[in-house]
């Protein structure tokens, strides 16, 4: 047995399972006591396409048969509202038996990304909930439950078409079993509508008073709900809905309109988005680890957050100063152009998550690759970062960055013209050893349109040298 152990392979990228799925980089990762659960992107190389892949160690053989069965029978479910789970298989690997998942891979964030810095207009509240309702309605009427729904297994991408992952698999995974999904849809429609969650079991999002909770009355959270939308909220938490089509049939009947719609009217003069960036201060039971260190087990399978071993930062403020300074504020209302940068490369790294940096979700993570053999990338280049261009020069005063691990060597470099090498912007601002949460102050206001978050060498993580950027914000 022994030697058996020490002959399989880890977990690593480049690993192929079934002959298929070629390991890429890890995403999330979460260690209970017992069960260990690493989702990653991989490739299925079989059809070329981008899928996720969640590895799950530390169960017994009960505990494998009932999660690979339950990934079965959600495979099964051919409705597009849900993430296709696509294959599943075991594999003994160096972290010993192991029980993998493929699922889609699906860009979006989710509904607690969405609500997490401020709560959803109700008629677009209305609009998502009933999508939900209406797809949980559908499960229902073929004897089907989703078993674990929660507002992290809600993806909204950018077509508004939304989409929930987890079926199944996630009330397997979890160790509270499952969920009532009828009641569920009330806290997702009180999630939707306070940026607060009001059920037990999962802890994404932040509490709502103990008065609010006990009454399921999302208005007595927030004004501007009415007393119909109220009414639906509280009758699905306190169980007066007996099944998910009910719910879905009462928003039905309610003002909606899509997430991706135009409002009615624009917002009140001195509205900003700026309050949408506000630092949480979260309890460190709810904290979920950036990079390698935070997958909760019942979070969804198809939802592809990105990740390093280090607790979160919390996000960057859309005001804060340094000792003796005025308050500064964040120097955008949208989130700015961003690239990756690596003119010493092959131009890009992980270009398709540069967003995460600044859209507002700590759980998301844009990260470097990994390089091996010392932390200056290898020996391979003098860095890579991120370049944000603000469309116009702008004065700022300090950079608020969240990264994952800590530890690496960061600048920060400013000028109006487009650079082609990190020379051609001039130094800031830097740190070295850089903390989870990093804030740097420059000696004065810069004026400047492209601004570049530079690394100069990396934190170990794993067997190699690697960092993320779950947030980054300019203050002026």
């Amino acid at each position: 047995m022994g030697a058996k152990a020490r002959s399989a392979p880890a977990a690593a990228p480049g690993l192929v399972l079934d002959n298929r799925y070629r390991l890429e980089q890890v995403r999330t990762s979460h260690g209970g006591e017992r069960i260990h659960s690493v989702l990653w992107r991989a490739r299925d190389e079989v059809l070329d396409r981008r899928v996720a892949v969640r590895l799950v160690t530390g169960l017994n053989r009960t505990d494998t048969k009932r999660v690979l069965a339950s990934a079965t029978k959600a495979s099964q479910v051919k409705d597009s509202r849900f993430v296709r789970v696509l294959d599943v298989g075991e594999i003994d690997l160096a972290e010993g038996r192991t029980c993998w998942i493929a699922t889609e891979w699906v860009d979006g964030p989710s509904l607690a990304a969405l609500v997490r810095g401020e709560p959803l207009a109700p008629p677009v509240a209305t609009d998502v909930i009933r999508q939900c309702a209406e797809a949980v309605a559908a499960l229902d009427r073929e004897g089907l439950r989703h078993g674990r729904l929660h507002p992290d297994q809600v993806i909204v991408p950018a077509d508004g078409q939304l989409r929930i992952t987890g079926l199944a698999v996630a009330a397997a995974l979890s160790p509270e079993g499952e969920s009532n999904d009828t009641q569920a849809l009330g806290g997702l429609l009180f999630a939707a509508l306070t940026g607060r969650w009001p059920l037990p079991g999962w802890t994404g999002l932040p509490a709502p008073d103990a008065r609010a909770a006990r009454q399921a009355r999302p208005r007595l959270v927030r004004a501007g709900i009415s007393q119909r939308l109220d009414d639906v909220a509280h009758a699905a938490l306190t169980g007066e809905y007996a099944e998910p089509r009910r719910v879905a049939r009462a928003l039905d009947e309610l003002p909606a309109r899509p997430l991706n719609a135009p409002p009615a009217a624009p917002p009140a003069p001195g509205t900003s988005l700026l309050n949408r960036w506000a630092w949480r201060v979260v309890p460190p039971a709810l904290v979920v680890a950036i990079g390698i260190a935070g997958w909760a087990i019942g979070s969804d399978l198809g939802r592809i957050p990105t990740s390093a071993q280090q607790p979160r930062a919390a996000l960057p403020p859309a005001r804060a100063a340094a000792p003796g300074a005025p308050a500064a504020r964040l120097v955008w209302r949208r989130p700015p152009a961003i690239t990756s940068f690596d003119p010493e490369g092959d131009g890009t790294e992980d270009p398709g998550a540069v967003g995460f940096a600044v859209d507002r979700d700590p759980t998301t993570v844009w990260t470097t690759d990994v390089y091996r053999g010392d932390p200056h990338f290898g020996g391979l280049k003098s860095g890579v970062g991120l370049l944000v261009d603000l469309q116009r020069p702008v004065s700022v005063r300090l950079a608020e960055l969240a990264l994952a691990p800590a530890g690496a060597t960061v600048e920060l470099r400013a000028g109006n013209n487009v650079p082609a090498q990190a020379s051609d912007l001039p130094l800031v601002a830097s740190r070295a050893d850089a903390g989870v949460r990093t804030r740097l102050t420059l000696a004065r206001p810069v004026r400047a349109r492209y601004w570049l978050v530079w690394f100069t060498a990396l934190p170990p993580v794993g067997h190699g040298f690697q960092v993320g950027v779950a947030e980054l914000a300019l203050l002026g």
